[in-house]
């Protein structure tokens, strides 16, 4: 059978809402076996590059050639290395082997050409995979997009320097093989994602937490270009450094002493157990992330943004309203490490409506760690000509209510995927919605609002954007800007 009568048999199978599995898929990597239910059809678990194991550990992701036969696509592939609570509801098989993507799609046709939106999942640069529940794709794929999830390497696998990888490597890139690993995934949509229905050439790459920090990243690096037409950030800009080079070569030389290997050359650090790099310390202890390597990253997101060196595509950017709720370290003692500063920030903040200083600190470790910073490169998106959409999501899930005064970090995500726990009812379909909507219209238009669902982009004059509230999305434009200046003064002297 041609190609394009097998691959119009297999998506021409959602539409019946079957069980059973549809026929093989035939894209330009190989034929894939996936399965459909109700109108959707799911390919898990699909290599995106080869191995990243023995001498490919710490190099760029190596491309994968054509497979014979028919791959099951049924299942999850493992999950990139981390760490682990023992006996954990975590505890999925995980591997150096981990380069995997899965594809959710409800086209009838390979014809169809519908948006694609590629998501990076977030977890410190530390933990997390794309087979987490929460990202589970069908929801937006009903919605007429093809939704694509991703592993990528974390922590000490993904983003590791050593003075005898330099030396081995002197041209680079170097170090941060997690957003290289992202970059293949995104060659891959660009070569396969035809098959599935989707249009490579509409491509909207989206992530949360160390998952919208790796869309800024992409965004900055010049070895992005090209890849994807639109970007979403959910609460990813973070004020905090990234280290040079060098500063991440000292930390990669303490490490490999601590595994015994002071002196080890590339190849001894290749032969390593994974067990030895993962370690066996509590989740963020050895913490590692992107570093500025001079051309994966060659320069920090802020000021990449400031200058304009960035690629120029629509933006929707934006954050929770109580991202500390779950960082709940970065608020707790702030009222006394503040105490000079404590009048004027109990007059700007009123702690979501209680005045409880417990509640001021968390909304001021809010905006020092994530909304301020958001604003700021919003707001240099838009001087630069970038179509940007700011958000603020102040919704409170049902179940939290009474309990949580804002919308914790991650929040949204929920609303996103249409993933809400039964504990919080019918009500959340309108948040759902709220923001599925305005998502999958962006990934279409490049524009997330109508005339009858505005959403303003940012321009010059004062500050627009759309707030998701409990009561429904509404436009301001008159948001604290004393309040969130405040917090960036605070931030700036400490």
């Amino acid at each position: 059978m041609r190609m394009g009568g097998l691959v119009a048999l297999a998506l021409g199978a959602i539409a019946t809402g079957a069980l059973a599995a549809p026929p093989p898929l035939v894209t330009p990597s190989g034929r894939l076996q996936g399965t459909a239910h109700e109108g959707v059809v799911a390919y898990l678990g699909i290599p995106y590059a080869q191995a990243p194991v023995g001498e490919l550990r710490w190099r760029a992701p190596q491309a994968l050639g054509h497979w014979s036969g028919v791959r099951a696509a049924q299942a999850f592939g493992s999950d990139c290395m981390q760490p682990r609570r023992p006996g954990g509801a975590d505890a999925r098989p995980m591997s150096e082997d981990c380069l995997y993507l899965n594809v959710w799609t409800a086209a009838h046709s390979a014809a169809a050409r519908l948006p694609v939106m590629v998501w990076v999942h977030g977890g410190a640069f530390m933990l997390g995979a794309s087979s987490q529940p929460l990202y589970e794709g069908s929801a937006l794929a009903r919605r007429g997009v093809v939704l694509v999830t991703l592993n990528y390497r974390l922590g000490r696998f993904g983003f590791f320097a050593h003075p005898a990888l330099t030396r081995e490597s002197p041209q680079g890139p170097l170090g941060n093989y997690g957003l290289l690993d992202q970059m293949a995934a995104l060659r891959w949509v660009q070569r396969n994602i035809r098959a599935f229905g989707g249009d490579p050439h509409n491509v909207t790459l989206f992530g949360q937490s160390a998952g919208g920090a790796s869309v800024a990243d992409l965004m900055v690096s010049p070895l992005a270009r090209g890849l994807y037409q639109k970007a979403i950030i959910e609460s990813g800009i973070f004020r905090q450094p990234l280290p040079s080079l060098a500063e991440a070569e000292r930390a990669g030389a303490t490490a490999a002493a601590s595994w015994g290997a002071a002196d080890a050359d590339a190849q001894a650090l290749r032969a390593l157990p994974a067990a030895t790099v993962l370690g066996a310390g509590p989740p963020l202890a050895a913490r590692a992330g992107p570093m500025l390597d001079g051309k994966v990253l060659p320069e920090e997101v802020a000021s990449a943004f400031d200058a304009g060196h960035v690629a120029h595509v629509p933006l929707i950017i934006g954050s929770n309203n109580d991202e500390a709720l779950f960082f709940p370290d970065q608020a707790h003692g702030l009222a006394q490490r503040y105490a000079a500063q404590w009048p004027a920030i109990s007059s700007a903040f009123d702690g979501y409506g209680t005045h409880q200083t417990a509640a001021i600190e968390s909304e001021l470790a809010t905006d020092m760690l994530i909304t301020a910073p958001t604003w700021h490169v919003a707001r240099a998106a838009a001087r630069h000509g970038l179509p940007t959409y700011l958000y603020y999501y102040s919704y409170v899930r049902p179940a939290q209510r009474g309990h949580a005064p804002g919308a914790s970090h991650i929040d949204e995500v929920y609303a996103v995927f249409d993933r809400f726990s039964g504990a919080d009812g019918a009500d959340t379909q309108p948040i759902v919605e709220a923001l599925q909507s305005r998502w999958v219209r962006f990934a279409t238009t490049g524009r997330p609002g109508t005339h009858d669902a505005p959403w303003p982009p940012l321009g010059a004059g004062a500050v627009r954007l759309l707030e998701f509230t409990d009561a429904g999305p509404r436009v301001r434009a008159d948001f604290a800007q004393e309040r969130l200046q405040l917090a960036e003064r605070i931030a700036a002297a400490h």
